[in-house]
């Protein structure tokens, strides 16, 4: 009599199927078939987690990743025994995975079950170590980032495109570098583009949008531009989030390498910069810190160089998007 109170309240509603099996019984599965086979993913109603993300994460945050990785990986939820395929994963994408369960755990309410899950899997939170940082400074070739970059910026709508040169001869990292060419975008719409650009400097002022661009660990404060990169920008009118660079490279068939511009950019100033201007630069530095150095002279000095070392590839980049 029981079971058959129990198949009919799951037949009747998906949400309870998830409810009752990880709540009643502890999220193990059930004896009988009815239970034993009820897909979880049917269970969650997608469109509220993704609301939800939203209101639990930074505003301007892309979390597209947090929704695809839940989908993709919530059977472990329906058998636990099925986590050990997140172990076969790479390291970046096995903590990107771990994330959106977590996530979705913390929505469910069933986070205690996946805090054992982990424990019982054996999954680490592992973050980059310095030997990882080192192999990949190695690794990394100016040249092949370049060529990668070409190719990408001539064949990729001009939208798109614009976005990757604006991050290559800015140094912002990839969401950044949207947020960044949408805000000119808009602010020169509505005539309060200099709210955010000290013409005297061609300075990008990240800082005054908190929102936007300072975050508990990954800031940017300023970036220094050119006239014509701003006239591209301005032209091409780049209102994109990452997600949709994401997919437009992978359409075509490129891998992302937008990481690796923020390295060439620092690679190109090393000539012309000491490292500690370098990490300003590149919000490698607390507020505090910057507040100290900004002084419009030295920043001035600052913008001379920056524009001497990016301007060869500029004059590449630039010619390929006319």
């Amino acid at each position: 009599m029981f079971q058959k109170e129990c198949a009919r309240i799951f037949e009747e509603n998906a949400y309870v199927k998830l409810v009752v099996r990880h709540v009643l019984f502890g999220g193990c599965r059930l004896a009988w078939s009815r239970l034993r086979d009820s897909d979880i993913y049917t269970a969650i109603d997608w469109n509220k987690f993704k609301q939800w993300v939203k209101e639990t994460h930074h505003k301007n945050a892309d979390t597209s990743w947090v929704l695809r990785y839940s989908k993709e990986y919530c059977y472990v939820f329906d058998n636990p025994n099925t986590a050990s395929t997140i172990l076969t994963l790479n390291k970046d994408k096995r903590r990107m995975v771990m994330s959106a369960l977590a996530n979705l755990s913390k929505y469910l309410g069933l986070y205690k079950q996946w805090k054992n899950i982990v424990e019982d899997t054996g999954l680490k939170w592992q973050k980059r170590s310095s030997l990882d940082t080192i192999i990949d400074l190695l690794n990394f070739n100016m040249d092949n980032v370049k060529q990668w970059l070409r190719d990408a910026v001539t064949q990729l709508p001009k939208p798109h495109a614009t976005v990757l040169v604006f991050n290559a001869l800015t140094g912002l990292r990839p969401s950044e570098g949207c947020n960044s060419c949408k805000l000119i975008t808009q602010l020169s719409k509505q005539g309060k583009l200099n709210d955010y650009l000290d013409r005297d400097l061609m300075m990008l002022q990240h800082f005054k949008y908190k929102d936007l661009f300072l975050r508990r660990s990954k800031n940017a404060y300023i970036s220094f531009i050119t006239s014509d990169l701003l006239q591209h920008t301005l032209k091409n009118k780049p209102l994109l989030k990452y997600s949709q660079v994401d997919s437009a490279l992978n359409k075509r068939g490129f891998n992302n390498q937008m990481n690796k511009l923020r390295k060439l950019y620092a690679t190109m100033l090393r000539k012309y910069l000491p490292r500690e201007v370098i990490n300003m630069l590149e919000g490698r530095v607390s507020e505090d810190l910057f507040v100290r150095c900004y002084y419009k002279p030295t920043l001035m000095k600052v913008r001379r160089k920056v524009v001497r070392a990016t301007k060869p590839l500029q004059n590449e980049l630039l010619q390929l998007l006319s």
